[in-house]
């Protein structure tokens, strides 16, 4: 059992963009996915700039919908394949 937190050097939110990186590689979906990220830092950039690094944090945490929608749109198009 373990009975510490065991650091590996990243944050929370690094964490959370490479997740989000593999799973857009994985299914092969990343320039689309960049472009949501463009897009959406673009609309909240004065909420990034005011509250930091966790506005980042929740602002990845939403895009992770967009990304599940963009693989359900892939896996769905494999399927009709």
């Amino acid at each position: 059992m373990i009975d510490r937190v065991i650091n590996n050097g990243m944050s929370e939110l690094q964490n959370v963009k490479m997740e989000n990186m593999a799973v857009a590689k994985y299914f092969d979906v990343q320039k689309e996915y960049s472009t949501i990220v463009t897009e959406i830092r673009k609309v909240n950039e004065k909420n990034l700039a005011k509250r930091g690094e966790e506005a980042e944090l929740n602002l990845y945490y939403s895009i992770r919908y967009y990304l599940n929608m963009l693989v359900a749109d892939k896996l769905a198009e494999q399927n009709n394949e």
